[in-house]
């Protein structure tokens, strides 16, 4: 399970939660990328939205080493910065490249697994990362499926756990770079891609218990931080099953995000969306929902907002009684969390 924070995390926590507006509040739930920003871009959308995370693209080490200590410095709260480390530091021109996670786990070597988690995380955490987007802990039971194929570890439960576990252990160890689990509730049973529309699991839910429901507890009994829901439906589960191209994705459902992952689950870590551009969600949603609806369904952060936008629309939303602030609170809450947990109010280069 998730490692407790101990007693000065939470007076961090505590103090900065309790001195925040509720844009500021707000603002911790997005995560922006704009691949093309320069430093000065980011300081001008600082003045505009008190963000509490940011993904990065392709660069050097130091490069991103530098932009982001420009940029640590002038945010009131540390920032999270995230990249999709799937297999290795790959944002880093100069990072570590491993197999992608089909050869890793034809290697089946849990050792190695947590020595390629440990080698990524000291890499990112070095640059200014704090958070993966990895390891995809989908189970490979179709190969024409677009998403898992060669991202994924393996189509046998107990492989993925060994493996995956590892792994997460390894990113996170010293508390250096949290890793996020994906795609809630599973994809790789179907051949469609969340990409162009809805992936359905369309499994019925005694057997999604017993193979992707496994993988889903044990890691979150091995304490990963976070968890990316995907645009992925569970009709069986979601009272769907005579209707299933109706049953919403995970990423808009409070029956998946709460009643299975929050409760059933006991995941009480961070629910960050996959990509928000997606068709898979935002076909279901209008573009001026879209983020509101996904922190209402469950959701702690929002992945590729239209930042300023966005911004506005979660805000109006509160001010509106359309979203709790409570919601809002909560999620920003857990979002101080995880940072609290990487220790990033002491030090977001280190450990070193």
């Amino acid at each position: 399970m998730l490692i407790p924070v101990t007693t000065e995390q939470q007076q961090w926590v505590e103090t900065t939660l309790n001195a925040m507006t509720l844009p500021q509040c707000v603002g911790q739930l997005l995560c922006p990328i704009h691949p093309h920003f320069t430093t000065a871009d980011w300081l001008d959308l600082f003045k505009k939205v008190p963000i509490g995370s940011l993904t990065v693209r392709t660069t050097s080490s130091e490069e991103l080493r530098e932009q982001l200590q420009v940029l640590q410095d002038h945010s009131a709260v540390p920032l999270l910065a995230a990249a999709d480390l799937e297999h290795g530091a790959i944002a880093l021109t100069d990072g570590t490249e491993f197999p992608w996670l089909m050869g890793a786990g034809a290697a089946n070597d849990a050792e190695l697994m947590a020595m390629m988690g440990q080698v990524t995380a000291a890499e990112a955490r070095y640059a200014g990362l704090h958070w993966t987007f990895a390891p995809v802990i989908d189970l490979n039971y179709n190969f024409n499926n677009p998403i898992t194929n060669i991202r994924a570890l393996s189509d046998q439960p107990e492989r993925v756990i060994r493996l995956a576990t590892a792994f997460v252990r390894g990113l996170q160890a010293d508390g250096r770079l949290a890793a996020t689990a994906k795609h809630f509730p599973g994809d790789g049973i179907d051949d469609r891609d969340q990409h162009l529309c809805t992936t359905v699991n369309n499994l019925p839910f005694e057997q999604w218990r017993a193979t992707y429901g496994r993988v889903w507890r044990a890691i979150i009994e091995a304490g990963v931080m976070s968890i990316m829901p995907g645009h992925i439906s569970l009709p069986d589960y979601q009272n769907f099953a005579d209707r299933p191209e109706e049953a919403p994705p995970a990423t808009l459902s409070p029956k998946l995000l709460n009643d299975l992952l929050r409760t059933e689950l006991g995941f009480d870590g961070l629910l960050l969306s996959d990509a928000s551009g997606m068709i898979g969600m935002a076909s279901r949603v209008p573009s001026e929902e879209r983020a509101v609806q996904s922190i209402k369904a469950g959701l702690d952060v929002y992945l590729f907002p239209d930042t300023l936008k966005d911004f506005e629309r979660l805000v109006q939303a509160v001010e509106q009684g359309r979203l709790s602030e409570e919601r809002v609170q909560q999620a920003a809450r857990r979002v101080l969390e995880m940072k609290a947990r990487l220790n990033l109010h002491r030090d977001p280069f280190g450990p070193k």
